[in-house]
């Protein structure tokens, strides 16, 4: 019961904020809607706008999340944003789930998208699963980040995870790292406008 009045809780601030957030997108050429799609951890909440805005144009967007109870909240939250969870353990991605990963990939207006540090960081430093997934499907990879001019930041989780607040403005980034490998890996961006309002919490999203 709790977890289902959650679920109903996030939607709906979800729902308040596509109706007051301003969303800015910068370079969306650089998303072919084919992609490996990486972001941080912190702004897993945010990226259901995102998925919504690119289910929208067209895009199909397979989200990859931990497939403890905290993926419950996520999945839901992603479908109803229009995507599709794929639930994962952490460490490791079996070798059934991945090849239906890679196989999903064939269809060329399918992306895969990525916490990249998560689902417990270290923060900002990615996982190598990123890399492998555009090697081996051969697409490229698309870094996506977010900066909020108004925020709560959760300071105490290992991700400061980021919560938009209404009547604010998101920035959203799209950034092409070309086909990635573990040999090749690049160097991926953070970009992070930080606004003052920001708070110690503890809670819920735990």
């Amino acid at each position: 019961m709790k977890r289902a009045i959650l679920c109903r809780l996030f939607y709906g601030y979800l729902k308040c904020l596509e109706k007051t957030v301003r969303i800015q997108y910068q370079q969306p050429e650089q998303f072919a809607f084919h992609n490996i799609v990486g972001f941080w951890h912190e702004d897993s909440f945010a990226m259901n706008l995102v998925l919504s805005h690119i289910s929208r144009q067209g895009g199909e967007v397979s989200v990859l999340v931990t497939a403890d109870e905290r993926g419950e909240y996520v999945q839901y939250l992603l479908e109803k944003a229009g995507g599709d969870a794929v639930r994962i353990g952490y460490g490791f991605c079996n070798a059934g789930t991945l090849k239906e990963i890679l196989k999903s990939m064939e269809n060329d207006t399918r992306s895969v998208a990525i916490a990249m540090d998560g689902p417990l960081g270290p923060r900002h430093i990615p996982k190598k699963l990123i890399y492998f997934l555009s090697e081996k499907s051969n697409a490229r990879l698309t870094g996506v980040t977010l900066s909020y001019s108004r925020k709560i930041s959760l300071r105490n989780r290992w991700d400061h995870y980021r919560i938009p607040l209404p009547f604010s403005r998101i920035t959203v980034r799209f950034d092409d790292y070309d086909v990635a490998s573990c040999q090749k890996a690049p160097r991926i961006r953070v970009y992070q406008k930080e606004s003052e309002c920001s708070i110690m919490a503890a809670g819920v999203l735990e």
